[in-house]
């Protein structure tokens, strides 16, 4: 039903844009998929053919902030990507992140049960979610940093974050999902670059560690691509990516796509 009411929208309505956080691409000439393989790629089975819906949860970076262009940051551009694909009639975004969203907050959104229809009716999962949970931490203890309260903040993180992606999976236990990595948004403010990258790293590692234990599931690094902040927004603030920032996420998180499995596999 929903692929069906999702159809309609797309051939009477074409492009939706605007400020509404749905995003709808739609081709009235795509012809439907009739074969189990297309030139020399292979769908696989997680593969959802004519009509798409990607869900976006997580905080200011899978809302897309900083993205001068407007194209929706990585997920939008995901979008976009998935509706060149062969047999795609349509890709619609639902994006509920929000800018400052922390993994506490996000896991009471699953509580509160507000995340439900959006995540059963998704095709596509993208995420990110912890980068404010080490800015909460700074922003608190701002002139007396220690390693030992990230430490504290991460074994809360891993918590949540195991208990956000088992609830995802109550939901819906078959939906690929992308899980976007943090970086390290601090070298152009701090001398202390090293101690950084260290707390981004474990971060990434609990996320990478329970990514991995779901074969519907793929992390995607992206700490290396924001090395000295040359992809982040500088008339604005020091933290989110720019349009050139999130091409290069869009790119990583295809290729990684393709390596988990996630997308067309020649």
């Amino acid at each position: 039903m929903k692929r069906i009411l999702l159809l309609i929208v797309i051939l009477s309505m074409g492009i939706v844009a605007g400020c509404s956080p749905t995003f709808i691409f739609g081709n009235e000439k795509a012809e439907p998929r009739n074969e189990p393989s297309i030139g020399s790629y292979t769908v696989p089975p997680n593969f959802k053919p004519q009509a798409v819906i990607i869900t976006a949860l997580g905080d200011s970076l899978s809302q897309g902030v900083g993205d001068e262009e407007e194209l929706g940051g990585y997920t939008g551009r995901l979008a976009a990507e998935i509706q060149t694909w062969q047999g795609i009639e349509g890709v619609a975004v639902e994006n509920t992140a929000k800018r400052g969203r922390r993994s506490d907050q996000l896991l009471a959104m699953f509580q509160q049960g507000k995340l439900t229809g959006p995540i059963t009716e998704a095709d596509y999962l993208t995420m990110t979610i912890g980068g404010n949970d080490v800015m909460r931490i700074v922003k608190r203890d701002l002139f007396s940093l220690n390693i030992e309260a990230f430490d504290d903040e991460l074994v809360l993180y891993e918590n949540r974050f195991d208990t956000i992606f088992t609830s995802i999976r109550a939901i819906n236990p078959t939906v690929p999902i992308v899980m976007m990595g943090i970086y390290n948004p601090f070298s152009l403010v701090t001398d202390e670059v090293e101690e950084f990258d260290q707390i981004i790293d474990s971060f990434n590692q609990v996320m990478k560690e329970r990514v991995e234990e779901d074969p519907q599931a793929c992390f995607v690094p992206v700490s290396d691509l924001f090395i000295g902040n040359k992809n982040l927004v500088y008339h604005s603030d020091f933290f989110h990516p720019n349009s050139k920032g999130y091409d290069l996420m869009t790119k990583r998180m295809l290729k990684r796509m393709e390596e988990c499995g996630l997308s067309y596999e020649e």
